[in-house]
């Protein structure tokens, strides 16, 4: 909520490459510092136990599952998680970047344009917590539809609609959007498929996130320049947030490792 502010003035006096410089600075003596000293591992290393230390829902917990990789990769969870995960980068960094561009689209003013991009990170904060206590209660794939939607909703509304009412409600969902696939990322693949192989797991899943990353702005570019308008690939947005929304319903929960196939 503070950085879009915080940036906006180290550009204004130190240009974008000042502030990229004074944003690294910032990592190197707060991000990693905290990393190196108090990142830990399984707590059960630490004499610990999980959930910190809250009872369990019932006497007997289920068996925590422990898919390999390959046995994930076999899964329909696992593509679902990876298909959401790809189109919230995709889109979420396509709209970030053209943000401005868009907004001015819409009529709003730079200052205002600002406010809206920390009210899109409030809202991500509260929702990321509401959808965390949402994920301890339901199946993290029968909350992708919701992530979905709200992104489906955030990409409908500045090809459709302009205006500060409009872009505020734009506003409030890509932050419910952005907030919501954040708990369902972060609980779905070690739910699913365990913490034995998880690492190997979620290193497979980010190479979808980070092409989405890479790919996603360039369908606006090309929209702009060919049509003068994001709507084409706004809509495009649209229909692939439904159509991620729809498969989740089809989308089953794995039981239990595949077997490898014969060879």
């Amino acid at each position: 909520m503070v950085f879009p502010k915080l940036i906006d003035e180290l550009i204004s006096l130190y240009g974008w490459r000042g502030a990229y410089l004074a944003l690294a600075g910032l990592v190197a003596l707060t991000i990693l510092p905290v990393a190196a000293l108090l990142f830990r591992d399984r707590p059960e290393k630490f004499g610990l136990s999980t959930d910190a230390g809250l009872l369990l829902a019932t006497a007997d917990p289920p068996e925590e599952p422990s898919f390999t990789r390959e046995q994930a990769l076999r899964t329909g969870v696992f593509w679902l998680l990876c298909a959401a995960g790809f189109l919230t980068n995709a889109i979420g960094t396509a709209l970030l970047l053209n943000h401005f561009s868009i907004m001015q689209t819409a009529g709003i003013a730079h200052r205002d344009a600002l406010l809206l991009l920390s009210l899109v990170a409030g809202v991500q904060a509260v929702a990321t917590l509401g959808t965390g206590f949402l994920v301890d209660r339901h199946e993290p794939r029968h909350l992708v539809p919701l992530a979905m939607l709200m992104l489906a909703v955030a990409s409908a509304l500045p090809a459709f609609g302009s205006g500060i009412a409009i872009s505020v409600l734009y506003a409030l969902s890509l932050g419910a959007a952005y907030g919501s696939q954040q708990a369902v990322n972060a609980a779905g693949f070690a739910q699913y498929f365990g913490r034995d192989h998880l690492g190997a797991i979620r290193g497979a899943s980010f190479v979808f996130g980070v092409a989405g990353a890479a790919f996603g702005p360039l369908p606006f570019a090309a929209s702009i320049d060919w049509t003068g308008s994001y709507a084409a690939a706004l809509i495009g947005c649209l229909v692939l947030c439904l159509a991620c929304a729809a498969g989740a319903l089809a989308v089953k929960r794995p039981t239990s490792p595949p077997m490898s196939p014969c060879r």
